[in-house]
C-alpha cells in the first residue's frame, strides 16, 4: 500500500515588528508579548511574503489583508 504525501504548501514569511522603548533587550521583550497579547490579532498586523520573495511583503490583520498607508486610498 502506498500512503499518500501531502503535496507541499507554498512558504511564506510571516513578522510582526513593533517598536518598544525599554531600558534592557529583556524588558523590550517583555513589553513586545504585552503588546501583542494587548492588541491580539484583531488590531495587530502582521507581514506576510513569499518565502521566495521577501520583497512582495503584504500587511494583514487576521486573514484580511490591510492598507497601512493612510495617504493611499484602496
Amino acid at each position: 500500500m502506498n500512503a499518500r504525501r501531502p503535496l507541499p504548501g507554498d512558504e511564506w514569511l510571516v513578522s510582526l515588528a513593533i517598536p518598544v522603548e525599554a531600558h534592557s533587550r529583556g524588558e523590550a521583550v517583555r513589553a513586545f508579548w504585552d503588546y501583542v497579547n494587548q492588541l491580539g490579532p484583531e488590531e495587530l498586523p502582521a507581514f506576510v511574503s513569499p518565502a521566495r520573495d521577501e520583497l512582495d511583503m503584504r500587511a494583514y490583520v487576521l486573514d484580511e489583508p490591510t492598507n497601512l498607508d493612510p495617504e493611499e486610498d484602496d
